[in-house]
């Protein structure tokens, strides 16, 4: 362990440390036998940063057991004692892994927090191993909230660090992770090629170093891809099959929670339920007995709507008792998490007031990250004189959510908020030199084409329905349906903007009315 070189204890020593690190998945329970007698040795020594071994130890296997509480007491301890002797490293592993615990138990406040801390502890020390680990952290919790934005940003850091770990023996591992995550992010995002290119350097890993083995998270992220992009009924079947045996395989599916619930909507929304409802019975089996309110309540959850579809009545009776206990313990345990949540968000929000200002006025709608009407105003007019002065054909698209006052009436504005991020994200991914996309304002967006056919118009248009949809499902919101109104043609020296966007406005409203499928092109008339 080479943490340890820095110290000069003595071979006996650090032959207990390496012993205890042995066992921790195997024995967890001789290892907090070990860890007890080796915190009192070090009382004995006034070694404090010994005392953070014993504890760091306890707190670990404490977590391999499943008890969080005593997990979290012991992890807070060896953090401040490590802290109080300057053990960088040990004390990133202990905040690294209370984000882990935080996360798992649903506070997610905790968990942010304690993932923060690890990766300017970690930047500071300039130790890039510990700020791979914490910054991939930190992606995977923002993507469970649905900040992909964040989670992309941080997954990127995390693999700019783990590259320069060259010399760790851990460093082809944490890569596979941070590959996975990154190939699940650009697959969100609609950048299919990059996705494609992480799982293609993951398999190039698993070729050059065969001790190296990938976990459930890579194979479910790899089927995902591989239904959207293969026509290959066999490539699919072989990639569920791989996935659902390395399920079977997988013996702490606790750990991989999240993926998890990603395969069962996958499951759901191809309709394989012979295959989906034997397993989500088997990961309930696996959780029902610990203490994980958060997980067992959004399993719960999933498990209602699915016996509610197939109107199975008896069992969904029973899983609506269970997930009022389970959902009752969670909103217990989060309380405290919320009422830091509201503290945290009253001293921002002057910053964040100013951050809206200033982003007005680069032309940045905050929410998206799309153009506003300011930049809108300030541009339109020159994409119109381009498209008459090249003799382009030249398109203005309208877009809306359907119902999407429906939506924030019955799920609450921040969820609507996710469902214009969604369209914002999509949009983004088909941005290019002679396409533009604006937030006009609410949920309505603006896109405007130069250069595209009809029907390359149409094939874009039908991409970025099928993309919010799957996006909508993905991140676990309500379906999310958008109508499409289009008005193309060739503008003339006297054309105005208006005259485009008013048709296109027409257009998307005889779309709504089901003239075009939700699709509506029409050909610019003077």
């Amino acid at each position: 362990m080479k943490e340890l070189e820095q110290y000069n204890y003595d071979e006996n020593i650090i032959e207990q440390i390496i012993k205890m690190d042995s066992l921790r998945f195997s024995n967890p329970t001789k290892v907090i036998e070990m860890a007890c007698e080796f915190k009192s040795f070090a009382e004995s020594r006034n070694d404090l940063n010994l005392v953070g071994y014993g504890d760091f130890y306890i707190a670990d296997a404490y977590y391999t057991l499943g008890e969080f509480e005593n997990s979290i007491n012991y992890f807070n301890r060896s953090a401040r004692e490590f802290e109080s002797v300057g053990n960088i490293y040990k004390r990133g592993g202990c905040l690294n892994t209370l984000g882990i615990l935080y996360a798992t138990r649903g506070e997610i406040i905790y968990a942010l927090d304690n993932f923060k801390e690890s990766t300017m502890l970690a930047e500071q020390s300039g130790d890039d191993f510990v700020a791979a680990l914490a910054y991939e952290n930190y992606a995977e919790i923002s993507d469970n909230i649905k900040d992909s934005n964040t989670a992309m940003e941080y997954a990127l850091k995390a693999y700019n660090h783990i590259i320069k770990c060259d010399d760790n023996p851990r460093q082809k591992s944490i890569m596979i992770i941070i590959l996975t995550t990154l190939a699940k992010l650009n697959y969100k995002f609609g950048l299919f090629s990059e996705a494609k290119s992480k799982l293609d350097k993951i398999e190039y890993i698993i070729k050059e170093f065969p001790e190296e083995r990938p976990c459930i998270d890579y194979y479910i992220t790899r089927l995902i891809y591989t239904y959207k992009m293969s026509n290959s009924e066999a490539r699919k079947e072989e990639a569920l099959n791989d996935t659902i045996n390395a399920y079977k395989n997988t013996e702490y599916k606790i750990d991989y929670f999240l993926y998890i619930i990603d395969l069962l909507h996958f499951l759901k929304r191809i309709d394989r339920k012979d295959i989906l409802i034997p397993l989500i019975e088997d990961f309930d089996n696996e959780i029902k007995d610990m203490d994980f309110p958060y997980i067992q309540t959004r399993i719960l959850d999933f498990k209602i709507s699915l016996y509610d579809e197939v109107k199975d009545r008896d069992k969904l009776f029973e899983e609506l008792k269970r997930y009022r206990k389970y959902n009752n313990s969670f909103r217990l345990i989060n309380s405290s998490s919320i009422r830091k949540y509201i503290s945290i968000q009253n001293s921002l929000e002057n910053s964040k007031r100013a951050n809206e200002l200033l982003k007005e006025q680069v032309g940045i709608d905050e929410l998206t990250g799309l153009s506003n009407r300011w930049r809108l105003n300030s541009r339109i007019e020159v994409l119109l004189s381009r498209a008459y002065t090249e003799k382009k054909r030249y398109a203005v698209e309208m877009l809306d959510i359907d119902q999407f006052k429906l939506i924030n009436d019955e799920n609450g504005h921040h969820i609507g908020d996710l469902c214009l991020i969604v369209v914002g994200t999509a949009l983004k991914a088909i941005e290019c030199k002679d396409i533009f996309c604006f937030r006009y304002g609410g949920d309505e967006f603006l896109i405007f084409y130069l250069g595209y056919s009809d029907e390359e118009i149409y094939d874009i248009a039908s991409r970025v329905r099928e993309n919010i949809l799957e996006m909508s499902e993905l991140r676990d919101l309500p379906y999310i349906y958008v109508s499409q109104g289009i008005c193309s043609g060739n503008p003339m020296k006297k054309t105005k903007v208006w005259d485009f966007s008013s048709q296109a406005d027409q257009a998307m409203y005889m779309a709504k009315r089901g003239l075009g499928k939700h699709i509506k092109i029409i050909n610019y008339e003077e």
